[in-house]
C-alpha cells in the first residue's frame, strides 16, 4: 500500500525527536506579545505564530520587511513592481486586507480600509516581527480574519548603558543606497531612542521589462509589451521614543514621521511622470501601572495617526486621513501562585476615523467602540487553555461579535498538541461601502465579511528544543465575501477592452480556505542552524474557483553557517507554486524557486561588513501579472554598534 509522502516525513520526524538525545544547554525561551492580551511564553502559546529577529533577519537575507515576510509559512506576497512599489500580504489564503498590521502597539492599517502596503517598509529600526496565523478578531477586532503582523521597533529599554549608536549603511544594484543611524539608551528606569534612516534607488520598472506570456479562461491571453523607464523610490524616516519604566509602573511617548515617494507606469506607451507621494505622521502616548505579580494592571494607549498620499499622474488624485485610538486594559491576575495560574483581562478600544479624499464630495467618518474579554489558564507543564470574545460596535457597518477557543496540551516532553477554533469579521472598505466615481456605485447595505476557522497541530522538539518540527492543519469558512459585480446593461466595449459600472455585493455561499503548515527549525551544530517551512493551501470561492494571487504550495529553508570566528556565511531558497491572476481573465501564472547567498565578516568587535547575493540564478518572473521583480542584484553594507 502506497503511504501518503507527508504522513511518511512525520511519522520519521517524530521517532527523531522523540528518541533524539538532548545535547548541551536548552535553548532560551521566547515570549509572545500578539497571541494574548498579555506575553505569553512561546511553549505555552496554542496559536501558531512565527517569531523573527534582527538575527534572522540577516540571516535570510531581508532588507525590507518583506523580504523577511515572504520567508513565513501560510504568507504569499504580490508586489506591483521593485522596491518601494505597493506589495500585499496574503495569510493563510485571506485577502490582503484581512490581515492586522500592529507597529509598537498601533493599528497601522489605511483608513480607507484597504490592506497595509508593505512596500519600502525597511527592517532598519525593527527590533523582531510576530506573525501570528488564524482568525485573531476577538483580540485584534476587524481585519484580522487572516492573522496579525506584528511589529516591534528598536527602544533604548533594553540596553546596558546610557548612551549607544546602531548604524546600517549599504549599497547595492540599481544606484541603492541606504542608510539609518539610532541613538539609544538606558540609566536607571529612564530610556530614550532617536532614528533616522534613508533609503533611495533608481529601480526597475514597475511594469515589466521582459515580456511574459500568460494563457487565461476563455483563450484570454496576457502578452503585454516590455517597459524600459526606470521607476524610482524613495523614503526617509524619523522617530523618537522616551519613556520610563521600574517594572511596576510605566509611561512612553513615541512619535514618528515617514515620507516615501515611489515612481509607477500606466502603460507601457506612457511611462514618465507618474509617482505616488505619501506622508504619515504618529503620536502614541502609552503607560501601565501594576505588573504580572500583582493583583491588577492597568494599561492605556492614546494614538492618532495622520496620512497623506498624493498621486501626481494624469489622473491624479489625493486623500488625507486620520485615526485616533484610545485603548484601555484591565488585566486580573487573581490565580499567581502554584503550578497553575488564571487570569482575566478587559479590553475597551474606541476609534475615530476621518476621510477626506478627491474621490468624494464630503469628509466621511467613521466611529467604533468595542469590548473585549480574555480568560487565560497557564500551566508550568506548558498547557494552556484561553477564550476570548468582543463585541464591536460601527457607526456605519452596524455591529458584529467575535469570539476564540485556543488550548494546547504537552503531551510529553517531546510532543505538544495545540488547536484554536474563532471567528472573525471584516467590514467593507470605503470603494466597497461608497462607490468610486466613474467605476463603482454605493452599496449602503453591504455587510461585512464573517469567518469561522481553526486549527490542530502537534509540535514534535528535542528535549533541549534545538530541534523541532511543527504540523498544522488549518480550515476557514467565508460567508457574505464582498466582490465587485457589473450592472446590468452597464458594460461596453473600449479600445482596451470591456469596461463597465460596477457595485460590491456580498456575494451568496460560503468560500473554503484549507492547508497545512509544516515547520522546521534546527540547530545542528553550534556553528550551523537552518530552517524549513512548507504551506498547501486551497483557497476557493463560493462558485469553485481558486481565489487569486494564492499560490497552492509555497515553501522556503535556509542555513547559515560560521565558518571562522569572524566569517559567517548564508543560503536561502524560496519557492512559490502555480497560481491565479486577475479576477476577469483568470490567468495562469508559473512557478519560480529563487536562491539568495550572504556572507558576513566581523571587522571589529564593534563593525561587521556583509554581503548579499539576491536572485543567484536570475530567474525571470512576475509574481502579479505585468509587474517586473529584479533579476540577480548585489547589496553590500557596513554596521556597527558603539
Amino acid at each position: 500500500m502506497k503511504k501518503n509522502l507527508i504522513t511518511t516525513a512525520l511519522l520519521l520526524g517524530a521517532s527523531t525527536f522523540v528518541y533524539g538525545e538532548s545535547s548541551g544547554t536548552e535553548l532560551p525561551s521566547i515570549n509572545v506579545y500578539s497571541a494574548y492580551a498579555t506575553p505569553i511564553n512561546q511553549d505555552q502559546t496554542a496559536s501558531s505564530v512565527t517569531v523573527l529577529t534582527e538575527k534572522d533577519f540577516a540571516a535570510r537575507n531581508a532588507t525590507y520587511v518583506s523580504d523577511v515576510l515572504k520567508t513565513v509559512p501560510g504568507v504569499a506576497i504580490g508586489a506591483n513592481g521593485g522596491v518601494g512599489s505597493p506589495t500585499s500580504l496574503f495569510l493563510r489564503g485571506a485577502d490582503s486586507n484581512q490581515t492586522a498590521v500592529i507597529i509598537d502597539g498601533v493599528k497601522m492599517n489605511p483608513v480607507n480600509g484597504y490592506g497595509f502596503d508593505f512596500g519600502g517598509l525597511a527592517l532598519s529600526n525593527i527590533e523582531r516581527i510576530e506573525v501570528l496565523r488564524g482568525e485573531q478578531s476577538a483580540l485584534w477586532g476587524s481585519d484580522a480574519m487572516g492573522g496579525v503582523v506584528y511589529i516591534t521597533t528598536k527602544s533604548g529599554l533594553y540596553k546596558d548603558k546610557p548612551f549607544n549608536i546602531d548604524f546600517d549603511l549599504g549599497v547595492g544594484s540599481h544606484r541603492t543606497r541606504d542608510g539609518a543611524v539610532t541613538v539609544s539608551g538606558y540609566n536607571e528606569g529612564f530610556y530614550y531612542s532617536l532614528h533616522g534612516n534613508s533609503h533611495r534607488t533608481s529601480g526597475i520598472s514597475a511594469l515589466s521589462n521582459r515580456q511574459f506570456s500568460y494563457s487565461g479562461t476563455n483563450g484570454a491571453v496576457s502578452n503585454r509589451p516590455a517597459a524600459s523607464e526606470k521607476d524610482k523610490f524613495h523614503r526617509d524616516n524619523v522617530s523618537a521614543r522616551i519613556g520610563y519604566d521600574d517594572n511596576q509602573k510605566g509611561i512612553e511617548f513615541l512619535t514618528s514621521h515617514s515620507s516615501q515617494t515611489v515612481d509607477f507606469d500606466n502603460s507601457t506607451s506612457d511611462e514618465m511622470g507618474h509617482a505616488t507621494r505619501t506622508r504619515e505622521t504618529l503620536y502614541k502616548l502609552s503607560g501601565y501601572l501594576g505588573n504580572e505579580e500583582e493583583l491588577f494592571k492597568h494599561k492605556i494607549n492614546l494614538s492618532r495617526i495622520k496620512t497623506d498620499r498624493d498621486v501626481f499622474s494624469s489622473y491624479s488624485s489625493a486623500y488625507d486621513a486620520k485615526r485616533s485610538d484610545v485603548n484601555y486594559q484591565l488585566d486580573i491576575n487573581f490565580d499567581r501562585e502554584g503550578e497553575i495560574t488564571q487570569s482575566v483581562s478587559l479590553l475597551a478600544d474606541y476609534n475615530k476615523s476621518n476621510y477626506l479624499g478627491t474621490e468624494y464630495s464630503n469628509k466621511l467618518k467613521i466611529n467604533e467602540k468595542s469590548t473585549a474579554l480574555e480568560y487565560r489558564l497557564l500551566s508550568k507543564d506548558d498547557h494552556s487553555f484561553s477564550i476570548s470574545g468582543r463585541y464591536i460596535d460601527n457607526t456605519q457597518y452596524g455591529n458584529a461579535f467575535t469570539a476564540r477557543l485556543s488550548g494546547a496540551y504537552r503531551l510529553s516532553q517531546n510532543l505538544r498538541a495545540h488547536a484554536s477554533l474563532g471567528t472573525a469579521t471584516q467590514t467593507p472598505t470605503l470603494v466597497e461601502y461608497f462607490g468610486y466615481p466613474y467605476y463603482s456605485i454605493p452599496n449602503f447595505g453591504l455587510k461585512a465579511e464573517k469567518s469561522r476557522g481553526g486549527e490542530v497541530g502537534l509540535l514534535m522538539e528535542t528535549t533541549d528544543k534545538k530541534y523541532s518540527l511543527d504540523a498544522t492543519y488549518f480550515a476557514r469558512n467565508v460567508k457574505d465575501l464582498i466582490a465587485d459585480q457589473p450592472l446590468p446593461g452597464s458594460c461596453y466595449a473600449t479600445s482596451w477592452g470591456q469596461s463597465c459600472t460596477y457595485q460590491s455585493v456580498n456575494m451568496p455561499g460560503t468560500s473554503h480556505i484549507r492547508g497545512v503548515e509544516l515547520v522546521f527549525n534546527g540547530k545542528l551544530t553550534d556553528k550551523l542552524s537552518s530552517y524549513a517551512n512548507y504551506t498547501y493551501t486551497q483557497a476557493k470561492d463560493s462558485s469553485g474557483k481558486q481565489l487569486i494571487r494564492r499560490p497552492k504550495h509555497t515553501a522556503n529553508a535556509g542555513i547559515t553557517y560560521q565558518i571562522t570566528a569572524q566569517l559567517g556565511s548564508s543560503a536561502n531558497i524560496s519557492y512559490v507554486g502555480k497560481r491565479r491572476d486577475n479576477n476577469t481573465f483568470r490567468y495562469r501564472m508559473p512557478s519560480y524557486t529563487l536562491v539568495n547567498l550572504g556572507v558576513n565578516y566581523q571587522l571589529t568587535k564593534n563593525l561587521n561588513i556583509y554581503t548579499n547575493l539576491n536572485n543567484l540564478f536570475d530567474k525571470k518572473y512576475e509574481n502579479v501579472v505585468g509587474y517586473g521583480q529584479d533579476g540577480r542584484n548585489i547589496y553590500v553594507g557596513l554596521r556597527g554598534s558603539f
